[in-house]
């Protein structure tokens, strides 16, 4: 009878334990989920340009997550770019892919991780008997963003077709906005700038013209299976190495809110109006000459490198003085 006592009193244990043990178990699952599911903030950075359009779309819909903040930071120069890239505690960072190689060339532990906007510079005139690069010859150009990509491409065409800044061609400085209300005032006549700014100089002005598609005079010169990367998506590696599946769904995600941003040129001009202040039916009208489009960063490196070979040619303190080595492109594992 004391023997059927005792195994019942074990049995009773065990299961009590059992239960207990059960319990205690789902209390570390319950806290190890909520480790998981807690909220963090992370840094994302971008121009009022087209690579930020998508991160847009990004913050809009929480793509990363319920529990991921994103906290948005507008650049709007170099200055601005180089304090939060130079930081280390940004995410992710949109900036032009010549301006990666600079940073990267300095010693900036970061990696590109895609290349997002493609050509998207344009030179347009008012002068009716202006059609090609020679008939620039002794007049005053207008560009935007000195030493910058704009600039050193531009320049770059000029010399291929016999033209030298300063000798038998003026260049004059100003910003995007600036040079876009003079060309549509009929204040100038010759001016390179980019998207949006050009269809803002196109509306009320029916004289103004698009001469040189600069992607188009790129293949000329480079060959058909070469584009112009213009800009794309960076991130510094101490927030990549404790941050590696968040890396690879940002990479996804953005490119889902780039190819919606293209299909919803009306909801996606909002939102640049909402996060950016810029003028919602402007982009809305622009969204097809934006050159966005998404190319890993795998898929980029062979126009990457003939981009950077071309301005190491050129002019080598455009990109930092050499090529990037593999080290500063992004591999998913």
């Amino acid at each position: 009878m004391k023997r059927k006592i005792i195994l019942v009193l074990i049995v009773i244990l065990s299961i009590t334990g059992f239960i207990g043990y059960n319990k205690s178990e789902k209390k570390k699952t319950e806290a190890t989920l909520e480790i998981k599911e807690k909220e963090i903030t992370i840094i994302m950075s971008g121009p009022k340009a087209p690579p930020t359009l998508p991160l847009l779309r990004m913050i809009e819909t929480k793509a990363l997550g319920k529990h991921i903040k994103i906290d948005f930071k507008i650049w709007n120069g170099i200055e601005e770019l180089l304090a939060i890239a130079a930081s280390s505690e940004y995410g992710f960072l949109a900036v032009p892919v010549n301006t990666a190689s600079k940073l990267y060339n300095k010693g900036l532990d970061i990696k590109l991780t895609n290349v997002d906007t493609w050509g998207v510079m344009y030179l347009l005139t008012t002068d009716t008997k202006c059609n090609k690069w020679e008939d620039l010859k002794g007049k005053k150009l207008y560009i935007p963003f000195k030493s910058a990509s704009p600039d050193i491409i531009t320049q770059y065409f000029l010399k291929q077709h016999g033209l030298e800044v300063g000798e038998n061609i003026e260049i004059v400085y100003s910003t995007p906005s600036e040079i876009a209300q003079m060309v549509k005032a009929g204040k100038i006549e010759y001016a390179m700038n980019i998207e949006p700014f050009i269809t803002a100089s196109k509306i009320g002005n029916k004289n103004i013209r698009v001469i040189f598609d600069y992607m188009k005079e790129w293949k000329k010169l480079k060959g058909e299976q070469y584009s112009i990367p213009n800009a794309g998506i960076v991130t510094n590696n101490k927030f990549l190495k404790g941050n590696k599946k968040l890396v690879a769904l940002f990479e996804k995600e953005y490119e889902k809110a780039l190819i919606w941003t293209l299909g919803n040129p009306k909801k996606a001009a909002q939102l640049a109006e909402k996060y950016l202040g810029l003028n919602a039916s402007l982009i809305e009208k622009s969204m097809p000459t934006l050159g966005l489009e998404y190319r890993s960063v795998n898929d980029s490196k062979k126009d990457l490198k003939k981009y950077y070979e071309t301005l190491l040619n050129f002019k080598a303190d455009s990109i930092g003085g050499e090529i990037p080595d593999e080290n500063y492109y992004y591999k998913e594992k």
